[in-house]
């Protein structure tokens, strides 16, 4: 949707917008094990063609590599990682400093580090803190808690992700690694994120 960027600075140019990125190979994974959940239900998620059946889905690696072995850069999990593509339009439309990247990765390890990041980047008084979230050991990942109750996402977040052949994962690691370099200098900033 190129237009976006220019649409939301007509409504508003001092808008601070926050970007929240994962490593890009993670994301794909997480993507197609979601679009996969979504596809044996019968429940769309949003239009998006897969080259799958309920019956016979085909492999991460399937998806991912063509059967020449090359990168299938058309498939979205993928195409939708190479984040430079995408952000290059918005710094178009908006200054860098209204841009907060926030790091995914790190939100899901300590959200209380990126929450307060954001807190700050949008001027909000400080409220979060360690009491307001707690380990959920069924998930894997860390859910809210206030004063009243306390909340996880959903049951269709935190799946088991498929295990992925770690070549096919490092291949991927490597065609991203062009791409992450150009997306941190983009943003001012390398996020470590592995290259094999």
């Amino acid at each position: 949707m190129p237009l976006v960027p220019e649409r939301i600075r007509a409504m508003n140019a001092s808008v601070k917008l926050l970007l929240i990125v994962r490593e890009p190979v993670t994301r794909a994974i997480s993507d197609y094990t979601q679009l996969r959940a979504h596809a044996s239900t019968g429940t769309p998620l949003i239009p998006m063609p897969t080259p799958t059946s309920s019956s016979n889905p085909k492999t991460f690696e399937q998806l991912v590599l063509h059967p020449n072995g090359t990168i299938n850069e058309s498939y979205r999990p993928l195409a939708i990682s190479v984040y430079h593509n995408y952000l290059h339009r918005w710094l178009e439309c908006f200054r860098r400093d209204q841009i907060l990247v926030v790091n995914g990765d790190l939100l899901i390890e300590d959200p209380v580090v990126q929450i307060q990041k954001i807190e700050r980047f949008l001027g909000l008084e400080p409220r979060i803190d360690s009491n307001n979230f707690y380990f959920n050991e069924t998930k894997g990942f860390y859910c809210l808690r206030n004063e009243t109750s306390d909340r996880c996402l959903r049951e269709t977040k935190g799946r088991r992700h498929p295990r992925v052949d770690p070549l096919v994962v490092s291949k991927l690691r490597k065609y991203f690694g062009e791409h992450n370099q150009k997306f941190y200098e983009l943003i001012g900033e390398d996020l470590g994120w592995p290259e094999e």
